[in-house]
């Protein structure tokens, strides 16, 4: 499809489309899927009639200050339109040359970096109106070769000069609400938590925490991920626990949170090794982060950091516990304020349905979080159990 030839309905469906894909990270059916020079860019893989974004979407946009400058940065990857845009650039840097401004003709160029290299290969230079004007009003600040868009299509050009060409996407098998093994695969993309998620994922990770699965905890716990997986921290907390041996991961929360327990700004947490030795390591964001990064799973968020990751974990927490999966414990005897199993939880866990889906088939996700609690206690230790740069900040 010639993205040149679209009349001004399709394009406008185009880039709706477009931001959709970004933001939810997947399209039911999509008038992208016959777009010219973007497929083989690993943006997204095709099951059926639906699109599914892949994890080197959620890394581009991470190379860009803001969430909705990847809009530009994806459809700079259309040939005509980069080839035009790459022409106004050349020609504003050449412009800022003539104005003998060294310090600002500096930074573009270092900020281009490897884009430089295509750019001194572009045929011609020009400050002319280009033929995608429709689509620069809808994605830039104003039309291309105007001033005020110099500075985002630069940084859209500059983090898509070293884009992959023909990188296949990981083939993703359907997500079965009852086989944990189908969700948490490499290459799954993770909506971040809210209360209803406004389109229904098929193919990526639901963010959504609502009333899917009825009345029934371990039912409920299934159809959300967010829930399965910190109900199967706290599976894996009790499981470490009930080997006998020196070692486990503790829930804690400071004394200052301790009222705001159904759902707190951040809970602590505190890794035991086998050694004995006691680690407080950092934030449960942290912990869901480093899980994540052992499975592959990407959070489908713009630089979605730990302190992220804990701002929204605060509805989870408080879910968790109204369904009855998780239980706090206000401390007493010496022992921390912390969160555990809930019992009626723990006992479904090793009924039918729990203990295929949480003991057999989520045996990854627990492989995951253990092995990402002793790494990080390991670290810690390491380097003098100094806070992380997030923490220090």
């Amino acid at each position: 499809m010639s993205f040149a030839a679209l009349q001004d309905r399709a394009l406008a469906r185009m880039i709706d489309e477009m931001r959709n894909l970004l933001t939810q990270g997947e399209l039911q059916s999509s008038a992208l899927s016959g777009l010219e020079g973007l497929g083989s860019k690993g943006l997204w893989s095709e099951r059926g009639g639906a699109i599914v974004a892949t994890p080197v979407v959620v890394a581009l946009g991470d190379r860009l200050p803001t969430a909705a400058e990847a809009l530009p940065a994806v459809f700079s990857l259309l040939p005509d339109v980069r080839g035009a845009w790459l022409r106004v650039v050349r020609a504003r840097l050449a412009e800022i040359g003539e104005r003998k401004d060294v310090a600002a003709l500096a930074d573009a160029v270092n900020f281009a970096g490897t884009l430089a290299t295509e750019l001194v290969k572009v045929n011609g230079s020009s400050l002319s109106p280009t033929p995608f004007s429709e689509l620069e009003r809808a994605v830039l600040p104003a039309a291309a070769h105007e001033a005020s868009a110099f500075p985002v299509l630069l940084r859209a050009l500059a983090a898509t000069a070293t884009m992959p060409i023909g990188a296949p996407p990981l083939s993703l098998p359907d997500i079965a609400f009852d086989d944990p093994s189908t969700a948490w695969r490499p290459g799954r993309l993770l909506r971040l938590s809210t209360l209803t998620d406004s389109v229904p994922a098929h193919a990526v990770l639901s963010g959504a925490l609502d009333g899917r699965g009825g009345g029934d905890s371990m039912l409920w716990a299934l159809h959300h991920p967010w829930a399965f997986l910190l109900a199967q921290m706290a599976f894996t907390k009790e499981a470490w626990e009930a080997e006998r041996v020196s070692g486990g991961i503790a829930l804690e929360l400071e004394p200052t949170h301790v009222p705001l327990f159904q759902s707190p700004p951040r809970i602590e947490v505190v890794v035991t090794l086998q050694s004995g030795e006691e680690i407080r390591c950092g934030s449960l964001g942290e912990l869901v982060q480093r899980t994540l990064a052992h499975l592959g799973v990407t959070i489908l968020g713009h630089r979605a950091t730990a302190r992220t990751l804990d701002d929204h974990l605060g509805l989870v927490i408080d879910a968790v516990q109204r369904r009855d999966v998780w239980r706090f414990n206000h401390g007493s005897g010496g022992r921390h304020a912390a969160y555990s199993i809930h019992p009626s939880f723990s006992d479904a866990c090793y009924r039918a349905l729990g203990s295929r889906a949480f003991y057999r088939l989520g045996s990854p996700v627990t492989a995951a979080i253990r092995r990402a609690a002793e790494t990080w206690a390991r670290e810690r230790i390491a380097r003098g159990s100094a806070p992380s740069s997030e923490e220090a900040a």
